[in-house]
Formats: C-alpha cells, sequence, structure tokens
C-alpha cells in the first residue's frame, strides 16, 4: 500500500493505483494451518537447543564474511547491526563492496543467490528506519532516492553511490551447517575479487570450450589472438583471466552476440544480453561453475 516513507518524519507516500491502496495482502492461511505442528516441533526441540544451533551458524557465518579480503586487500563485506552475534538473533544484514569500494546492488546478489538455490531477503524489510540509520541515509537523500523514482520493491538499489537497501539472510532449526558453507563459497566465488590462477601448463577452461564446443574450427585459418583478458561473464561478479582470446573479422570472438540463459522453467532478464533469439547463447548451468558456448 505504501511507495516510500520515512520513520522520523511526518512523511508517507502511497500508491495510486486503487488496487493497491487497499490492498493489505492475503491471509497466510496456509500458515495458520501449520501452527499446532510448528509449536509441537518446537517443543520437542526445545528453544534453548534452536538458540545455540542458530546462534552456532550465525557466528559461523559472520565470522567468514568479515574475513573475506579482494585480491588488493579491501574489505568485501559489510555488516550491520550489533558487532557481536550475541544478542542478536539468527540473522545476519549486509552489503557487499567491489575491489574498488563501491557497492554491488542487493538486487544483484538476490538474483545470482537464487540461480544458486539460495533465497535471500533484500530491501529495508519493512523498516525503514533502521534501514536508514544503518546505511547513513539522511532525509535530503532520502527525499533524492524518491524523486529518482526509489520506491519499495523495485531495482533501484544503488542510488548517488550508496545502497538503498541490503541483503539479509536468516537461519532456523532446519538449516545446517553444509547451508551456511554452500553460501560461504557462493559469495567467494561470485563476489570476491582474486588473483589469476597459474595454469601450470594446462589447457584453459576457455580453450577447452572452444575445443569441445566446435567453435574452434569456425575460426579463420590464421588465427589471431588477444595476448591477455579479464572475462565477466555475468555484470558486477567477479571474473577470470585468460592467457588468449580469438578474433574475428568483427572483433573479439563471441563479443556481443550472446544471450545468457537459465537452464530452468524460466528466464532472468537482468542476465539478458540482447534480445534476439536466433542469436547464440550461452548457457548458464545451476552451480554457476560452467559457462558452455552453444551454437
Amino acid at each position: 500500500t505504501v511507495v516510500a516513507s520515512i520513520s522520523d518524519l511526518d512523511f508517507v507516500k502511497r500508491r495510486k493505483n486503487i488496487e493497491d491502496l487497499f490492498e493489505d495482502g492475503t491471509q497466510s492461511f496456509l500458515g495458520i494451518a501449520s501452527l499446532r505442528h510448528g509449536f509441537k516441533l518446537i517443543n520437542m526441540l526445545s528453544l534453548p537447543s534452536v538458540e545455540r544451533h542458530t546462534s552456532t551458524l550465525n557466528a559461523y557465518v559472520r565470522k567468514a564474511l568479515l574475513a573475506m579480503r579482494h585480491e588488493n586487500g579491501s574489505v568485501v563485506c559489510v555488516l550491520y547491526g550489533l558487532n557481536d552475534a550475541k544478542g542478536q538473533g539468527p540473522t545476519i544484514a549486509f552489503n557487499l563492496k567491489r575491489p574498488d569500494g563501491t557497492w554491488y546492488g542487493y538486487r544483484e546478489v538476490e538474483k545470482l543467490a537464487s540461480l544458486s538455490g539460495i533465497q535471500l531477503r533484500t530491501g529495508c524489510f519493512c523498516n525503514p528506519g533502521a534501514c536508514a540509520k544503518y546505511l547513513g541515509l539522511s532525509h535530503s537523500e532520502l527525499f533524492s532516492n524518491i524523486e529518482a523514482g526509489h520506491v519499495c520493491w523495485d531495482d533501484y538499489d544503488v542510488l548517488h553511490g550508496k545502497p538503498t537497501g541490503a541483503v539479509r539472510i536468516s537461519f532456523g532449526y532446519m538449516s545446517t551447517f553444509e547451508d551456511a558453507k554452500k553460501f560461504i563459497n557462493f559469495i567467494e566465488k561470485a563476489f570476491v575479487s582474486k588473483a589469476s590462477p597459474s595454469t601450470n601448463g594446462s589447457p584453459l577452461e576457455v580453450d577447452v570450450i572452444l575445443s569441445s564446443s566446435g567453435i574452434r574450427s569456425m575460426l579463420p585459418r590464421r588465427e589471431l589472438y588477444l595476448k591477455t583478458i579479464n572475462i565477466f561473464p555475468i555484470k558486477s561478479c567477479s571474473g577470470f583471466s585468460a592467457e588468449s582470446w580469438p578474433l574475428s573479422a568483427t572483433g573479439m570472438f563471441c563479443h556481443l552476440e550472446a544471450l545468457i540463459v537459465v537452464t530452468a522453467f524460466y528466464k532472468v532478464d537482468a542476465l539478458l544480453h540482447r534480445s534476439e533469439k536466433n542469436l547464440p547463447y550461452i548457457e548458464v548451468r545451476r552451480t554457476l561453475k560452467v559457462l558452455v558456448f552453444v551454437i
């Protein structure tokens, strides 16, 4: 029902459409039906046991996030809230930084996490007061963001050099150490810039892809290559380095002639590079570990 609000001012901007203005949402009838079973399970496990379990996972992930560094030594993750995990509950709110100190957008983190099977909550979490406080947003900056078109649930995740929200992960009694480790691995692989590993004489992944897919046979007989190149297949994510890349008559081979699609029942529009369906495309496996050129 609300487009934007400021907690310590008498300011609220409501949605214009009549169906949005009076829509408070559907009652959580499935959740209501599950209450009895939920209380039964909590009584069986006991609240102290659940607290110890979630606190351990929380402390483990917080420590790992705080320890992350880019290859130039800059900080990767900024946590919000109490400095100590004790008394904070099983949630962690944070934002991620690039090696140059600028911010990764929380929407980008959310969408890439979804592709890895990780569910996050992003934005201000229905708490505009805490959001403005911990992000350091003044009244003038909040009004400026609203004038720029920023509203609840949109994709304006970074405006005027500052994030407009954050990323939050939560742990429950069903969360496992494997879940926590998977999340940490995801952050390291997708957002931490690392020095290019040595190939030690082994073929580069890009060479393997070109050879196995038959693309190499399509190159001109006189093969021209860039000497070195850093490749960033997904916007705002860390890339990888290749010692060479083939050139064609129009420039770098496959450059600006690819789509990024998801091998699932849907496509993520934010990852699409072009809209032409007849072009070659890059298939993104759900693990986000392998990019395969398909002709």
